[in-house]
């Protein structure tokens, strides 16, 4: 393998290795120096050049993230925030980019803007287990004025398409990766649009009667380390990680989920005027229990509809000052969503674990480099 390579062992012991968060603390040089991983890093920025190629061509306008702010968003499920000292005040660093791209998209003349966003956050041990969390990571970020959440979920799956295109273009070295890691693909699956499309109440009556199988339920329980798995499904909360693997994996096509009730989401959605407790978001799913891709909506936009949501949410509006006098003078309809980069190489590549789209991965509870 060379000079400063892995030294020699069996592919099973390269593999055990490699697959623990933990190896990452030790000699990380020879992780990432190990052909395998650096073949996930270069469809990383094979990815990344794939989608920067299809939203220039649809007309957005790419911007360097704001880092440090005031607040960020607080509709993270269960994660905290990171907080530093700033001349005096306390500030956050972002766990998204979401309040400054309602801005952008609202101000500028292409009214379409994106970033390549590095997310911080202090998500919660138990989220190690899932295989698709990590504290850093990056989102591409786009959002999209006078546009609404059904316009945007289009944008979502053209460019998972385009993406898929062209990564096929190098099924040969995606094939090296599948082998190492025991993949059973035999080729990059397609997506077919449109793509299917499931409310979050169909999904959760779907997700109740395979809670009825026992051998689910154990499937779940070990994975997963929960009790009674089925008595977390709600018609008014986010579907539990548990479930929505399980979701994943009984689809062979990527697939949205959408209209998702008020409290599972942030005060920045919006409501359906029509349809009071449920908010015009959805996320995008991919197949073979890989999981969220993609989470977006339409935001809300009117300050008093805003303001009411923060009371309800128990944030503090006085945080938001800016936001929230932006929304008073310049507010207009917009609609976004990001994508995670490291979840969607982990889709790409088949990868068992996100943390390994990433070099130097900040897996929650482990110190690493």
């Amino acid at each position: 393998m060379g000079e400063g390579r892995l030294p020699p062992m069996t592919a099973d012991q390269e593999l055990k290795l490699i697959l623990e968060p933990e190896a990452f603390t030790g000699d990380i040089f020879s992780i990432v120096n190990h052909p395998v991983i650096q073949e996930v890093y270069r469809f990383r920025h094979r990815i990344a050049r794939a989608i920067r190629e299809f939203l220039d061509e649809e007309g957005f306008i790419e911007f360097d993230p704001i880092m440090l702010g005031p607040v960020t968003d607080p509709g993270t499920r269960g994660a905290l925030e990171f907080r530093v000292p700033y001349y005096g005040r306390e500030y956050r660093l972002m766990r998204s980019g979401i309040l400054y791209k309602q801005l952008l998209a609202a101000a500028m003349d292409e009214g379409k803007i994106y970033f390549f966003y590095p997310n911080l956050r202090h998500e919660p041990i138990d989220a190690s287990k899932t295989g698709r969390h990590l504290v850093e990571f990056v989102q591409v970020d786009l959002e999209v004025r006078d546009a609404d959440h059904f316009q945007v979920m289009e944008i979502a799956e053209r460019m998972l398409k385009h993406v898929i295109d062209e990564m096929r273009r190098y099924e040969d070295r995606l094939r090296t990766i599948w082998e190492f890691f025991g993949s059973e693909r035999e080729g990059l699956p397609d997506a077919r649009l449109p793509l299917k499309r499931m409310t979050h109440k169909e999904a959760v009556k779907l997700l109740m009667k395979h809670a009825e199988d026992g051998e689910v339920i154990k499937e779940l329980e070990k994975k997963f380390d929960v009790k009674r798995p089925q008595d977390r499904l709600s018609f008014t909360a986010e579907i539990p990680w548990e479930w929505e693997w399980y979701l994943s994996k009984i689809n062979d096509q990527p697939f949205f989920v959408h209209d998702y009730p008020r409290g599972a989401r942030g005060f920045y959605d919006r409501e359906y005027p029509d349809k009071p407790g449920i908010l015009m978001d959805f996320d995008l799913l991919a197949p073979e229990g890989h999981g969220e891709l993609s989470s977006g909506a339409a935001r809300e936009y009117e300050v008093s509809k805003v303001f009411a949501r923060m009371r309800e949410t128990n944030e503090n509006p006085e945080l938001y000052r800016w936001y929230l006098k932006f929304l008073r003078d310049h507010g207009r309809p917009t609609a976004g969503f990001g994508i995670g980069m490291e979840r969607l190489v982990k889709y790409i590549c088949d990868l068992p674990s996100v943390h390994l789209a990433r070099p130097a991965p900040k897996v929650p509870g482990v110190h690493s480099p």
